[in-house]
């Protein structure tokens, strides 16, 4: 997927298993495309003690329970290739549902 701000971002399927684990956030198992409607209309924020780390949100109308939207955590970083190219390696490794009060 591409961010509004042109950045790849993927999703292994690894981390959609370990996201909609029943320990974590079974709840998401349905919601996989707003995860990416999240990631490409969503607004980010940087984490302060971690630079790498952004948790992008997006309001829905439609979530389950008194949720309204749905946080997206990815990881940004960087691979060498063989031949020592500089490529991004930036994934999903997290997301959950969230109240988030609106301002007025």
């Amino acid at each position: 997927l591409q961010d509004r701000y042109h950045n790849t971002i993927y999703l292994t399927e690894e981390r959609w298993q370990h996201i909609t684990n029943a320990l974590n956030h079974p709840e998401l198992s349905d919601y996989e495309e707003y995860l990416k409607i999240t990631l490409q209309k969503g607004h980010r924020r940087q984490e302060p003690l971690n630079p790498r780390k952004y948790r992008y949100y997006h309001a829905f109308d439609d979530l389950p329970d008194d949720v309204n939207h749905i946080v997206v955590i990815v990881l940004f970083g960087f691979d060498i290739t063989e031949s020592g190219q500089t490529v991004p390696n930036n994934y999903i490794a997290t997301a959950f549902f969230k109240h988030i009060r609106l301002k007025d």
